[in-house]
């Protein structure tokens, strides 16, 4: 099987990392924000009249410059005053278009993708196959998305509070220089040249570094959620010192890597801030050469001294701020291939609803092969399965039991053949409504961090009390669900995280209710996976008596992968799997007779149960 592969630890080649995977991150970036791209070119419009406004100012300050003889001469003329007066009114329109025009529209677009991006994420990851979450760890996962939606709103910031305007700025500013000295302006672009060739080479060094503490944060989480997440199994083998030892030798590497990081770029820093200073002062140099020439105007050498100096803060920021995106850009770039990443089990296009209950589902020369294996997990297989029927799978560990059940719900599709609902596609139904036909009571139950009823109505959480009892009485929670002893508040009792309050008995029967409410909210297809295995013997039966209830009321397929006899026994046939294959087909005795695979397994007792 084709499953479809991120891995997040891909980085592209070093060569790539300069300024074409900057422009790669944002075209990355402009997909990201669509939802509210009207909105942020918006602020970007008024964000080049806020900074070509600013530039108004110290225009009109060299004109006062250029206009001191006159006023030597002639006194305060009306020129002067409405000079003065137009850099007072610009640096009140540009405040209040910057505070109560740029700076909201922004906000509201940041906020909103702030929320947006998580929402993202989680429908993906839920969309995402069970293949897909069983190659990644959860704290990992989790961290990645954190991490990936911290980085975005982080860019977001830096580009349109430091890289943006500190470029249209120095933009805007390079050209009035131009126009008013060109030689001046060449002086003063000159020098971005070299400082850029720098800021490059910074990043080529160090980019890898980046990388390497960015595996190691995500490795961090990971342990940290995993020894949370386990903390009864930490506990009770007295293993607090293991985890936190493993944890702090990795956030210890983190630092030394990160101060080695800090204090080596230094270095690029101070050769930067050298070039782009001694530049500046020569060109303030030659001005003053000019004015003594009569080349130029006091005035002119004024304005770039004041623009000049804010030019280099805003150049030295934008040179700051770009190592940071590309850092950044690791993490977006992961978070965007998790967004793009194509879900293995979709509708291809409107699927289909049958109108009739299912009367067959069959699996015609199905064959699965997971992705990086060589052997099919599941090769050729050929049954057919009705309502009415209970079917069993058996086989030694690894035969393709579970690969068989994931492919009868659809959390997979078959990489070779078919598996048909009432002699249609499955891949043509659509996959919802064929998923929630299937109730299942798993091996290892997950619980949720809620509350007994919200667990056991996770499938139809609108269950009525009539429902609800139901499923209480045929899961043998009567009893714990009273209002007495370990759960006073009954169905309302909270069970904590991973269901930490219940017993591994309790667990299962919990499961064994949610299963009920789905088949009474419209389910056609009961999967027990060793659903019984947690179970003591009384309880057992109940399940055993509950299980001939539902066949002898309702016409439902009832799959079963169990180990104990008792279980098997009752299936009207008995799938035997070996190697991704099915070798055998019968009942219990006629298996039997057969002295093959079967046989072997029950004369083991890999079944859990004595041969009768």
């Amino acid at each position: 099987m084709a499953e479809p592969t991120l891995d997040w630890d891909d980085n592209p080649e070093i060569a790539q990392q300069t300024t074409s995977y900057f422009a790669r991150g944002m075209r990355t970036l402009w997909e990201l924000i669509a939802p509210e791209r009207k909105r942020i070119l918006c602020a970007v419009l008024v964000l080049l009249f806020v900074e070509g406004a600013s530039l108004a100012i110290p225009l009109l300050f060299k004109e006062l410059v250029d206009s001191i003889p006159t006023v030597l001469s002639e006194g305060i003329t009306p020129f002067v005053m409405v000079a003065v007066a137009s850099m007072f009114l610009v640096r009140i329109v540009v405040l209040i278009v910057r505070r109560f025009v740029q700076e909201p529209v922004f906000l509201r677009a940041l906020i909103r993708l702030e929320n947006h991006w998580p929402r993202m994420a989680h429908e993906k990851l839920l969309a995402l196959s069970i293949g897909y979450h069983e190659k990644e760890n959860t704290g990992r996962k989790i961290a990645k998305v954190n991490k990936g939606v911290e980085k975005l709103v982080n860019m977001m910031v830096d580009l349109f509070w430091g890289l943006l305007p500190a470029l249209i700025y120095l933009l805007m500013n390079v050209v009035v220089i131009l126009i008013l000295d060109w030689r001046l302006g060449l002086l003063f672009i000159l020098p971005l040249i070299p400082a850029v060739w720098i800021n490059l080479k910074c990043y080529k060094a160090f980019y890898p570094s980046w990388v390497d503490w960015e595996k190691r944060k995500e490795r961090s989480i990971g342990l940290f959620c995993q020894s949370i997440i386990n903390i009864r199994t930490v506990q009770s083998f007295v293993s607090e010192g293991n985890e936190v030892k493993e944890h702090g030798g990795v956030r210890e590497g983190m630092r030394v890597l990160d101060l080695d990081i800090c204090l080596r770029i230094q270095r690029y820093y101070f050769v930067m801030e050298m070039v782009l200073g001694l530049s500046f002062l020569f060109t303030i140099i030659v001005g003053l050469y000019f004015v003594y020439r009569g080349w130029g105007t006091v005035g002119t050498v004024s304005y770039v001294f004041i623009t000049g100096n804010a030019t280099l803060q805003s150049l030295w920021s934008m040179i700051q701020i770009y190592t940071r995106l590309l850092r950044d850009l690791v993490a977006a770039e992961r978070m965007h291939a998790l967004l793009s990443e194509d879900i293995d089990v979709a509708n291809v296009h409107a699927g289909v609803i049958p109108e009739s209950p299912i009367r067959e589902i069959a699996f015609r020369d199905t064959s699965i092969e997971y992705s990086g294996k060589t052997l099919s997990a599941l090769e050729k297989v050929n049954v057919t399965m009705t309502p009415g029927q209970m079917y069993a799978l058996v086989g030694p560990s690894g035969a393709g039991k579970s690969t068989f059940v994931n492919l009868l719900a659809r959390m997979y599709d078959p990489t070779d053949g078919s598996i048909t609902v009432n002699g249609r596609d499955a891949r043509e139904v659509d996959r919802d409504w064929y998923r929630k036909r299937f109730a299942f009571v798993p091996q290892d139950v997950e619980i949720f961090d809620g509350t007994v009823r919200q667990n056991i109505a996770y499938a139809h959480p609108n269950a009525s009390e009539e429902w609800l009892a139901r499923a209480v009485e045929a899961s043998c929670l009567s009893e714990l669900v009273s209002g007495s002893g370990r759960f006073p508040d009954g169905l309302e009792t909270q069970v904590g995280e991973r269901g930490v309050r219940l017993s591994g008995g309790e667990k299962q029967r919990v499961g064994i209710a949610r299963a009920y409410i789905a088949l009474l909210a419209g389910a056609e297809v009961l999967v027990l996976d060793e659903a019984t295995s947690s179970l003591d013997s009384g309880s057992e039966k109940v399940v055993q008596d509950f299980i001939e209830r539902l066949r002898r009321e309702h016409e439902m397929i009832i799959v079963a992968i169990a180990h104990r006899l008792s279980t098997i026994q009752k299936a009207d046939k008995i799938f035997v799997l070996d190697s991704g294959r099915i070798v055998e087909t019968g009942d219990h005795k006629q298996l039997l007779k057969k002295n093959g695979l079967y046989k072997r397994l029950v004369d083991l007792q890999k079944l859990g149960e004595l041969r009768e």
